[in-house]
Parts: C-alpha cells; structure tokens; sequence
C-alpha cells in the first residue's frame, strides 16, 4: 500500500519516510476513532473488583432522562485517598458507558466555594481533615468532603462515601469505602427512579410513638419514596389490616394488646406482611436531667406468646454493657453544681456491627436501656441477629431501683460485666405459623364482628413474611440532652432505613452488598530475608536488558548493512 501511495507523490528519500510516517500515524488516529466506539474490559481479579454487577448494569441501562452525578473529592491527597477516587471515577465511568449516554458526572473541589460549604453546613456535613505531606519536614491540613450527590430533575439525593467505613479507632477503612463505591452510587440511582409507592404502615392505639414524635426517621423515609400511613387499632377495631402496607412500624406501645389486636397482627403476618416491632418490657422514668432516681416498672403489652410462637421473646430485663455513651448528669456543688460527663452503662453503644444486610455502612448505633432478646428454634423460620452488645455485658432482671448518684458513687464491678454480648436486634423470616389455628376468631367489646379476611393457618408462599424487632423503644427516637429532644445518634437512622428496605424486600442490591475488595499486601518477612534479590532485580535487571537491546539491535543493523553492501 505504501508503494501505491508514493507513486503518486515522488520525492526524497527523506521525503517518503515523512510520508510513510503520516500514513502510519493516520491509520492509528482512524483505528482508534474506530476503536473508542465501543467498551470492553477483562477483570481478571478472583473477587471481581473491576466488575459491575447485573444490578448495576440494568440500573444503568434503564436510565431514560439526563442524570448527574457531582463528586466533591477533587485534590491532591495522600495515595490511599487518590486510590480511592481512582476507583470512584472508573465505576462512574462504566456507569456511564451503560447508560447509553444519560449519566454524566464531575469531580468538584469544594474548597473555597462559599455557595457549597454554606449548603454542606446546612446539612450538617462536615469536612474530614487529611494531613498531606509537603516535603521531607512539613506538612499541611486539607479539608476533605467525601459527600456525593446524584440529581435528575427535581430529585436529589446525598451520598456519603465514608459511611460505614469508620474503624473502632475513628481512622478511615478505605478498603471497606471502596467496595461500597457500587452499592452506595446504584442504591442512590434506584432510589430515584423508583416509582412503585411503597406504604408504610405505623401503628395507633396501644400508646405507641406517632410520626410527629419521631420526625427525622419519619422524614427519611418520606424522603426514600416510602408513603406514611397511620393505623389505628382503637379506632378502627376488628379492621384487617391491608397487606397493601408493606411495613407496619410498633413502635414503644405502653398499652395492653387485646386478643383480637394480636389475631389482626397475626393474619397480616400470615398474609404476608412484615412487621417492624421497637420495643422493651421496661419502663424506665429517667431523663438524667431533672429526675436522677427511679423505679422501673414492667409493661404487660400481652403479646409474649406471640413472639414466642414466633421463635423469640423479648425479657423483662435491661442489659448493661461496659461499652455506653458518656452522658451529661448534673451534679451539686458548693457552687451550686455544674454537669459533668460520665459513662452510662444502662446506654450500651454497638460498635461491632453484625455480619447482616441491614447493617452495611453503619458504623456505631446507642441503645438506651434496652431488653435482651431470647431466641427459640422453630421450623421453617430464620433468624438473624443485627443487634448485639458488647461481650462485656450483663443483665438485670425485673424491677429496678435506678439512682443515678449510687451508680456513679459505687459502679458495679467490671468482673460482673463478662456475661457476653445480648441480642437486641433480631430479624426472622421464612414460614409462619398462626398463633390462633386452632382456636375461635377472638371478639370483645370492641369488636364484635367476625375477621373481614379468611384465617390462614401458615405464611403465604406467594409473598415472603418478616419480622424484624428491636429490643429499645428510644432507638428512632432523638437523643435527650437536658430534657429536650435533639437529632437521632450516630447511625441509627441508618439501621432503621436499612430494616424498613430489608423488610419490604428491596433484596435487588444484596450482590452488590456483598461486593469486597481484597487488599493483597506482601509478605514482610518474605521482603526483609530476600531484600538484596529486590534490590538487584529492581535495579540492575533493567540496565541489563537495556544493554541486552542495545546489543542486539546493534547487531542486526550491522548485520542488514553488510548484506545491503554485499548486494
């Protein structure tokens, strides 16, 4: 073809290696105008690190309106952050591809814009600060905002990339940050396209908490697409309750439940509704701000046989742990006293989260005098655990006498604290059995009509039942701080969400919550006993086959003049 081409163009010799060379370089700048039209790649990692999963890739697919995608991460920062948005670009980059060309995303530095860090504090974001190195013997602050945002329309949502990946010690598990790249960025996807309402059912008539009395997890869930519908029993006696609720919230009911109460919460269950109970079996009168001492009392909900048809049953007892909250407690003083901050056993703080779905990206959660719960086995049902203490915790059952001052006077002793962790979260699922096969359709007073739906003795097959129940009527509530309610403590939220999501069988991301990224590290002792061999191979191997071509290529040149003089 060359020949071809300079026929038409006679020149130099000079002149037809200029032109060899533009042909050359045409045919590569063509080849890859060809070539950059499509996206292939080959992941040849065991754990699938570079993949996406088939989750993502039809998430992607199914994009048919403009989205984006505004990453505040732009800087220079140590190697382990830049690993991080090295991995954070390439999965929004493969995102991209798929979209067919609806997903755009940027990388911003925050720093300085007055507009986003006045929004950031709005929201209560605050910046992670990064040491970097300068040189040899200086260092500076940089202010990181790992915060992403993903926006179609006029819905947006907020990712926080670190959430979750926080080490006992506070330092950043970038390991960890990285295989929730995927999960974090899909979750936000989906959570915008869903259109399909789901209803959430939070039930009245037992004293329970209502929605003006948690609002942050109300809202949070209003915010994830979930439509908030009350419920209430006294209100409306012997009314099925519909299974087009796909979650019905219990939260802290204080008022005896009826049979006919509890045949209503069973025949949902067995309709294949999934039932969501925060509770405990004490009452305790305390606030550590203007009442210091108190009896608690045991509440009798009447649902114990119940649960424990169900395959557990929540003690009348509170659980003390070593690892609490230090809390405020005001002391007197020869100045009138002042507040000081102490540790409170009877507020166990969870910072080793299970091995469960509903945990992922939650880094810590604070319990406030919670019940243990215990579990039975039964056949056909699962039971996983999401909440545990510490194994530094213990028990007290029954009525307590609870006196601030002697507790922090006289602590018990930590050798009475090695009890083992309690469980104070528990998810159970699979094929129910009815409390009331067998039995006659309760009705009293309140409800003298028979059940508006045909009694099912077992849980359908058709839509799978679950029951999820923490053991701290206080957990969705805001943390008490001198008597007056503040936000929600550290992730609690984030442990509410995640169960409302597991329990209305949202289990499309679950392949993706399993995603790990595998740190492979050398062998220290390996590179200390072989450290001369590194050295030399590293170092003197190169040069060697540097003049190992140069040899070689001086040879065969030497080798074509001779032949061309001879010819």
């Amino acid at each position: 073809m060359f020949e071809r081409v300079k026929a038409f163009f006679p020149s130099s010799a000079k002149d037809s290696g200029s032109l060899n060379l533009l042909v050359v370089v045409g045919i590569i700048v063509v080849a890859n105008l060809i070539v950059s039209q499509f996206f292939a790649r080959i992941d040849l990692t065991a754990e699938n690190r570079y993949s996406l999963s088939e989750v993502s890739l039809t998430t992607a697919d199914s994009l048919n309106y403009p989205m984006s995608v505004k990453v505040y991460m732009e800087g220079d920062f140590p190697p382990n952050i830049r690993q991080f948005q090295d991995a954070l670009k390439a999965t929004l980059a493969e995102l991209q591809q798929y979209s067919h060309g609806y997903l755009d995303y940027e990388f911003i530095n925050p720093t300085g814009n007055k507009d986003i860090l006045a929004e950031f504090q709005k929201r209560g974001i605050a910046p992670v600060p990064v040491m970097v190195r300068k040189n040899a013997a200086e260092t500076a602050r940089l202010d990181m905002y790992p915060v992403a945002t993903v926006r179609q329309r006029d819905r947006e949502v907020y990712i926080d990339l670190l959430k979750g990946c926080a080490k006992p010690n506070g330092e950043i598990d970038f390991q960890q940050a990285e295989s929730d790249i995927e999960y974090k960025a899909v979750a936000a996807i989906r959570s915008i396209l869903r259109e399909d309402p789901v209803f959430v059912g939070v039930l009245g008539g037992h004293g329970e908490r209502q929605p003006a009395e948690m609002p942050e997890f109300i809202t949070e869930l209003q915010n994830a697409g979930k439509n908030i519908y009350t419920f209430d029993m006294q209100k409306q006696p012997g009314k099925s309750i519909s299974p087009s609720l796909e979650v019905l919230l219990i939260v802290q009911p204080t008022e005896r439940f009826s049979e006919r109460d509890k045949y209503e919460l069973d025949q949902y269950l067995m309709r294949g509704g999934c039932i969501f109970f925060v509770l405990n079996q004490e009452e305790v009168n305390l606030d550590l701000y203007e009442k210091r001492s108190t009896l608690t009392n045991l509440r009798d909900l009447n649902l114990d046989d119940l649960f424990m048809q169900y395959g557990f049953k929540v003690n009348y007892d509170l659980v003390q742990d070593l690892s609490c909250e230090s809390v405020e407690f005001f002391q007197d003083g020869a100045n009138g006293g002042g507040f000081t901050s102490q540790k409170w056993i009877f507020s166990p703080m969870v910072l080793q989260m299970p091995n469960h779905a509903v945990c992922r990206n939650t880094d810590a959660v604070l319990l406030r005098y919670p019940s243990s719960i215990d579990t039975f086995a039964m056949k056909g049902l699962y039971r996983g655990v999401f909440l545990q203490t510490s194994p530094y915790s213990r028990t007290v059952s029954g009525k307590q006498f609870i006196d601030v001052a002697e507790y922090l006077a006289a602590p018990p002793p930590q050798a009475m604290f090695r009890q083992g962790g309690r469980i104070t979260g528990l998810m159970t699922e699979g094929r129910f059995s009815s409390l009331f096969t067998g039995r006659a359709v309760p009705m009293d007073s309140a409800a003298r009509t028979p059940a508006e739906a045909v009694f099912l003795p077992n849980s359908t097959s058709v839509r799978p039942a679950r029951m999820a129940v923490i053991s701290d009527g206080e957990f969705p509530l805001g943390k008490l701080f001198r008597g007056k309610r503040r936000l929600l403590p550290y992730d609690n939220k984030t442990l509410l969400l995640n169960t409302v999501d597991y329990l209305a069988g949202d289990q499309t991301l679950t392949a993706i919550r399993s995603k790990e990224v595998v740190e492979r590290r050398l062998d220290r002792d390996k590179v200390v006993r072989h450290a001369t061999l590194i050295r030399v191979v590293n170092i003197a191997l190169p040069l060697v086959l540097i003049a190992a071509f140069g040899v070689v290529r001086f040879w065969l040149r030497k080798r074509r003049n001779e032949r061309l003089r001879s010819e």
